[in-house]
């Protein structure tokens, strides 16, 4: 037998076996003193060492029974008869021949002893092979790993709605500040207007500069100044963008789109044709997108796709049509 082994093996049995040892003296000690002063001495003590003889006798076959599992009626009756009769003997001989608190303890002496060996017992009937030990071990470290990966997954999704929720919030608190300068703007105009009346106010203000009048504005300039006949600035430009009879132009390096191809794709999801400048449904908006998005090899990212959605005449909210996207994508990444 292994050395540590036999070492814990007999420190889990020192306590009750001392305490056995202590009490089984204490109570021969006791029982033959009482009984001395009613018999001879020599018979008085071998009465008493008959009796704890039979109290150790039961409390080992108690124990072997309960080491093996089986029922022990008799060992423990007679275990827990002669326990309580020890008991009432050391604490009367204590009281009369001591005083009240050796009687208190050597009532519990018995007592602490009984209490110890049914742990010990116990334990040792439920003692588990290394093997299974393993095996549970496993077990436990099983589930403490998905139960860390699953509060991993929650946090991280509880993360991304919190994110989501923050760029939404920022946002809508942007769209509400540019309505808000928007509409302080408005009423100073009209409070200035009212104020001071202006006569021959043109009712359209001169477009502005698009990125092509810059550069032929700025090709005109020479190293010396301006060139002869060129104002630096002109006071009005006309605008360069198409007639609003002509389609859009397409972004840069993106292939022409195939309006057949649209009906194709709407045909196939079971929708009407979306038209431009018309107000489309959510089905509608999700048609565009796919064929917009596969008009192009690879196909088309979120800018792109959006980018060409507001070229081919199509309106829509960019929050309503960003989150179209991000459903089209998921429904595409689900597939097989």
């Amino acid at each position: 037998m292994d050395w540590k082994k036999a070492a814990r093996r007999a420190a889990h049995w020192s306590l009750p076996a001392g305490l056995t040892v202590l009490s089984l003296g204490w109570t021969v000690y006791a029982v033959g003193e009482i009984l001395s002063r009613q018999a001879p001495e020599a018979l008085a003590y071998t009465v008493a060492g008959i009796y704890d003889a039979v109290w150790l006798y039961a409390l080992a076959m108690e124990t072997a029974h309960r080491r093996q599992g089986s029922k022990a009626t008799l060992p423990a009756t007679l275990g827990w008869l002669f326990l309580l009769t020890s008991v009432g003997v050391l604490f009367t001989h204590g009281l009369l021949y001591a005083t009240a608190v050796v009687a208190v303890i050597g009532a519990v002496v018995p007592a602490a002893s009984k209490a110890t060996l049914i742990m010990a017992v116990e334990r040792e009937a439920t003692r588990i092979s290394p093997a299974a030990q393993a095996q549970i071990d496993a077990v436990r470290s099983a589930t403490r790993d998905q139960v860390a990966i699953g509060r991993a997954v929650t946090r991280a999704k509880a993360d991304r709605q919190t994110t989501a929720a923050v760029l939404e919030r920022d946002e809508r608190k942007a769209r509400g500040k540019a309505h808000k300068t928007r509409h302080k703007a408005v009423e100073k105009l009209t409070k200035l207007t009212a104020e001071h009346p202006v006569g021959n106010v043109p009712q359209e203000v001169p477009a502005l500069f698009s990125d092509e009048d810059l550069a032929r504005v700025l090709g005109q300039w020479s190293d010396g100044g301006v060139s002869p006949g060129v104002s630096p600035v002109s006071l009005q430009v006309s605008p360069v963008s198409p007639p609003p009879g002509l389609p859009a132009p397409q972004g840069g390096g993106h292939a022409p789109l195939d309006w057949p191809g649209l009906a194709q794709v709407a045909a196939v999801a079971g929708v009407d044709t979306p038209e431009p400048g018309e107000p489309l449904s959510e089905e509608q908006l999700t048609v565009v997108l796919r064929w917009l998005r596969h008009s192009d090899n690879p196909p088309l990212s979120y800018r792109k796709a959006l980018a060409a959605y507001r070229a081919a005449g199509f309106s829509a909210k960019e929050e309503r049509v960003r989150k179209a996207y991000a459903a089209l994508i998921d429904a595409e990444d689900s597939q097989p």
